[in-house]
């Protein structure tokens, strides 16, 4: 695994963006340019080679392809693909390329910490990764796209802006996530964690969640917010609200039935945890990211 950095101080260049869109047998063009691309797929999995290797990237999964280095698919799409793209140059002339050893060698290009976790003066992203439940960066992507969209294509300074801010959080989703299934957290609470997120759409309680699962409602509780951070009902609201921002995009479908199929059986209190939770109803969040450049193939 490789992983780039750079000085956050020295933004990227934004070049162009849009969302691929296959109903199947997708090849990636073989190519070799002289810009970054970082692909976040949506739906699917793309087959892509890069470096000799082979990267199978599924959904809520991204890669990012180096410049000067030749990347091609190396097996065809099966069924529906859709992904996010965006080119982009990097002007920080120490930029570099890294493998997981030589980064651990170079401890001043992290963290004091022990959680290998990006400063926030760093883009630090690896070749390959996976994004947090919450799809903070998918979010950021369609705004990206969005803006693109809005500003007629054109590589404006708002473009330029909204990459940068994908890219730092793509670098901090990626290594949280990294941690999080390294570290030392109790095989039980990753269990219960991806059960979570199986199941955010049923009806559920503490008492329900601790019985599935063998436990007393007060330790598991307990328990679970020291190692994630949250209350257990916290988490699931949160995981909730996240998947419902993704259905707004998809304006055929009412308030109620984008509350409803994330689980919330009372459309009022959806609108109210949406409102604490970002700042702005569902329906301004709609209104606010709905356009993006689609490519069809």
């Amino acid at each position: 695994m490789l992983y780039f950095i750079s000085d956050a101080g020295k933004p990227v260049e934004y070049i162009s963006c849009g969302n691929l869109t296959s109903k199947g047998g997708f090849v990636h063009p073989r190519r070799n340019i002289d810009s970054f691309v970082l692909i976040i797929v949506i739906k699917g999995t793309l087959h892509i080679c890069q470096n000799m290797s082979n990267f199978d990237v599924k959904e809520d999964e991204f890669i990012l392809l180096f410049p000067n280095t030749l990347h091609y698919g190396y097996r065809p799409s099966s069924g529906e693909l859709s992904y996010y793209w965006v080119h982009f140059y990097v002007h920080d002339p120490n930029y570099s390329i890294y493998n997981r050893g030589s980064l651990l060698r170079n401890r001043t290009l992290l963290t004091e910490s022990s959680d290998f976790s990006p400063p926030p003066e760093n883009f630090l992203l690896p070749e390959y990764g996976s994004l947090s439940l919450e799809r903070r960066s998918r979010l950021l992507f369609v705004q990206l796209l969005d803006i693109n969209k809005r500003e007629n294509y054109v590589a404006t300074w708002k473009c330029h802006y909204a990459l940068n801010l994908l890219l730092m959080e793509v670098s901090h989703e990626s290594f949280q996530i990294s941690h999080f299934l390294n570290s030392n957290v109790p095989i039980y609470i990753l269990d219960l964690v991806e059960w979570i997120r199986t199941h955010y759409d049923q009806p559920l309680t503490v008492a329900y969640i601790a019985e599935q699962f063998g436990y007393h409602p007060t330790y598991l509780t307990n328990i679970f917010k020291k190692y994630t951070g949250y209350p257990i009902l916290t988490y699931i609201n949160r995981i909730r609200i996240a998947v419902s921002k993704n259905l707004l995009a998809n304006r055929t479908l009412s308030i109620y039935e984008v509350a409803n199929t994330c689980g919330f059986s009372d459309e009022k209190y959806y609108m109210k945890l949406f409102k604490r939770y970002e700042g702005i109803t569902p329906t301004q969040y709609r209104k606010a990211f709905h356009q993006k450049k689609v490519n069809l193939t």
